[in-house]
């Protein structure tokens, strides 16, 4: 009888489901008890991964029912709404659950205001830790619901936590992002249509529209100045940011460039970076360097890339960060949640290096 912890997949057939099949499957303490998958339903993972053929070649798709029986750990790569009943299920059978979608990242009251719905289950928000393991680290050992980070959420609080908690944000921050086709999922429609995306690029959903602009605000108005981060589920003052994502012609990938410019405040380059290192020193998917990073650099990897400039001219900072929008913004993010609320080392199954080109 194998003693690792059987992980069952929700929405394994998306691209956020293949990359934790991708990653359990490395995992030492892991064994992927099932996957689910409505389209995929009785089939093979094969049929819908060819690059996974000959693995797993015992399981086929299930429902949720099956899945969710099966498993000690549910991992659900499932639309936001919903979500929220399947976590309620498992939990009530006893399971420790994985979040990737938008349910439980934010209070009732703000997931309305930003996704137009009542939340099905307010009552499990507040048992919620949110995973993105930099900032709370402290808060996830034990946990039984993780709410995994949004990719563009994660790129950009990444950039701007570190000025947070050295007193460094003005009043307001920017953040635009440039996010590759998959950020919009795996089913097909026409604006990412292979003719109409490929040599374009636009910007969709402008600052004050966007979903992630409330995550990135909440994640920014818990940060300590000269600390890391209060409770997930602690009162905080949201912190204003003006979010723009661009879709660019690109398979995957994030550039978040965050810029705000600090009260009284005489920096250098070399000063604000720093800040970045000694913030993030003791966290092995972080990567500060002096070159601004490129988006290539993190593919296929579970690992941020940050750098920072000042702009004396302008007295601005400005705060870059790239990841890989599958990785490090989805599938790798919620692993490494798991690792560390199972007390697994932090990196278990993870992609510490991309590939090139």
């Amino acid at each position: 009888m194998s003693d690792r912890l059987r992980a069952g997949i929700l929405g394994a057939s998306g691209y956020g489901g293949a990359g934790l099949i991708e990653r359990l499957l490395r995992h030492e303490a892991v064994e992927i008890s099932a996957i689910g998958s409505r389209q995929y339903a009785g089939k093979g993972l094969a049929d819908c991964w060819p690059h996974l053929s000959g693995a797993l070649p015992e399981l086929r798709f299930a429902d949720e029912d099956a899945v969710i029986e099966s498993c000690d750990v549910l991992f659900c790569a499932t639309p936001h709404g919903a979500t929220a009943p399947l976590v309620k299920r498992a939990l009530d059978a006893g399971r420790a659950v994985i979040d990737l979608s938008a349910d439980f990242r934010l209070d009732a009251e703000t997931y309305r205001t930003w996704y137009g719905a009542v939340h099905p289950h307010p009552e499990l928000i507040s048992e919620a830790r949110y995973g993105l393991v930099e900032l709370h680290r402290h808060e996830l050992p034990g946990s039984r619901l993780i709410a995994s980070p949004g990719c563009n959420a994660t790129a950009a609080s990444l950039a701007l936590a570190p000025l947070a908690a050295a007193g460094l944000l003005g009043s307001s921050a920017v953040a635009n992002v440039l996010t590759g086709v998959s950020g919009a999922g795996r089913s097909p429609s026409t604006g990412f249509h292979f003719p109409e995306m490929t040599a374009d690029a636009f910007a969709y959903k402008p600052s004050g529209t966007h979903r992630h602009t409330a995550e990135i605000e909440a994640t920014l108005g818990r940060v300590k100045v000269d600390g890391k981060q209060l409770s997930s589920n602690g009162h905080f003052q949201p912190f204003t940011v003006s979010f723009t994502p661009h879709v660019v012609p690109m398979a995957r990938g994030i550039l978040a460039t965050c810029s705000t410019r600090p009260r009284d405040a005489e920096l250098t380059n070399e000063a604000l970076l720093d800040v970045l290192r000694d913030y993030y020193l003791d966290d092995p998917l972080i990567r500060v360097q002096e070159e601004l990073p490129h988006t290539k650099a993190v593919s296929g990897s579970d690992r941020a890339v940050l750098s920072a400039r000042y702009d004396e001219r302008s007295r601005h900072i400005v705060s870059f960060c790239a990841i890989d929008n599958l990785g490090k913004g989805a599938a790798g993010q919620a692993v490494q949640a798991f690792n560390v609320a199972n007390g697994y080392p932090e990196t278990s199954g993870l992609a510490t290096h991309g590939f090139w080109p």
